[in-house]
């Protein structure tokens, strides 16, 4: 554990700063665009802001390539409901971008096909 996160955790009690004021408080974000499978990209040529959050930097670090908003959960051991409360701040301030990533029809059919014959 590097010192910061050493001044940070208890390890009796777990982290000091609990989940819920990572993130504002809140319980519920916006739900459009934000699948599991979508896939999460930084905004070219947005200059960072002084103020973000700590778990606001570490999305920014690790979007320097596209990655899904499942992995961005994983890597900063997020629940996906806090990542995605996260995530729509970051977009609404136009550092990131959201897109769906839709399976192609005929996966999907051949997904139900397998499905059914079983």
């Amino acid at each position: 554990m590097c010192p910061v996160e050493e001044i940070w955790y208890d390890d009796e009690a777990g982290p000091i700063v609990r989940l819920y004021m990572r993130v504002g408080g809140r319980t519920s974000g916006p739900r459009d665009g934000f699948d599991l499978s979508a896939i999460v990209h930084r905004v070219p040529g947005v200059p960072e802001p002084d103020d973000l959050s700590p778990d606001q930097q570490a999305t920014l670090r690790l979007l320097r390539r596209p990655i899904a908003l499942s992995e961005v959960a994983a890597r900063l051991g997020l629940p996906l409901g806090p990542a995605r409360l996260l995530l729509a701040d970051m977009r609404d301030a136009g550092l990131v971008d959201v897109r769906r990533r839709d399976a192609p029809p005929d996966v999907l059919e051949r997904l139900l096909s397998g499905l059914n014959s079983l």
